[in-house]
């Protein structure tokens, strides 16, 4: 099992606008939508802000993702999610999509704001298709994902898993100091971002690797 997949509670709430973010990282706002190439396996992959333009191509994408990738991701029984879920997803400001050359969408991530930790908790939501998982896609998802997490004002990301903490946590862990935390409502995890963080936006590594 590849850690490609992190699940959201279902129902979560609007993300805060790029515009609320800390004010020591305003110059890195522009960067967090902006798009940037990525090499998986022999293909490149370009990484871009999300919106409902791709709500067509999402939805296919979720078609065809395994039940096992659905559950981890939505925790709603390994079922896709209905259409007017994904649209509002895709209307997140920190929303991303994975594409093809071809604009196959083959990945999707989102942070939210998670308000049963605080105005400056996020929720954190990324799925791979099945296809695609095992080349290090996810992992540079949850990097810009925490980048931008970081600069929107949040400092710490949650993930609700369905199933198993570890694959959660092997994505976690990369990004700033992770612990699991047991209650009630279910197992999750706590990630604390720090300021290095914004080095994993994407665009970011795209110059300091040119």
């Amino acid at each position: 099992m590849t850690a490609s997949c992190i699940g959201q509670r279902p129902g979560g709430v609007r993300a805060r606008g790029l515009d609320d973010g800390a004010a020591r990282h305003a110059s890195l706002v522009g960067l967090v939508r902006q798009p940037w190439l990525v090499r998986v396996g022999s293909a490149s992959i370009l990484i871009r802000g999300a919106g409902p333009r791709d709500l067509a191509a999402v939805a296919e994408m979720h078609g065809r993702c395994s039940p096992q990738s659905l559950l981890n991701r939505y925790r709603a029984g390994g079922q896709r999610p209905a259409v007017a879920a994904l649209e509002k997803q895709l209307r997140e400001p920190l929303s991303f999509v994975a594409a093809t050359y071809g604009r196959t969408i083959v990945g999707v991530a989102v942070t939210s704001a998670d308000p049963r930790h605080g105005r400056d908790a996020a929720e954190v939501g990324l799925l791979v298709e099945d296809a695609w998982q095992g080349w290090r896609l996810g992992r540079e998802l949850m990097s810009h994902l925490a980048g931008a997490s970081l600069v929107a004002g949040y400092t710490e990301l949650i993930a609700y898993p369905a199933t198993s903490t570890v694959i959660a946590q092997r994505l976690m862990v990369d990004v700033g100091h992770t612990r699991v935390v047991a209650d009630p409502a279910g197992t999750h995890l706590h990630t604390y971002l720090s300021d290095p963080v914004v080095l994993g936006l994407g665009p970011v590594r795209e110059q300091l690797a040119s």
